[in-house]
């Protein structure tokens, strides 16, 4: 269902983000934050002449390894470019 009216798109948005009625301050914040990261992105996207990327739930799910595997690197140098790549080739 679309709507022509931006707030109600946004609410469905939300919604469909935290997929429940009254989430835990902690799972509210951390979604608020992944929803402004992807708005923030968007932004850059379109500022840079180029259409928004729409995110699949595959390339999330790698994004998020990757950004462990950066956030908690190894202590080898060589373990930490084989885990970049084996991620990379999932």
């Amino acid at each position: 269902m679309k709507t022509n009216s931006i707030p109600e798109a946004y609410h469905r948005r939300i919604g469909l983000v935290f997929q429940c009625s009254h989430p835990t301050l902690w799972s509210f914040l951390e979604k608020l934050i992944e929803e402004e990261n992807a708005t923030h992105m968007d932004i850059l996207h379109i500022n840079a002449c180029q259409a928004p990327k729409l995110k699949s739930k595959r390339n999330e799910r790698f994004e998020k390894r990757l950004l462990n595997l950066i956030s908690n690197p190894h202590t080898d140098v060589l373990k930490q470019l084989d885990s970049i790549t084996s991620n990379a080739s999932l």
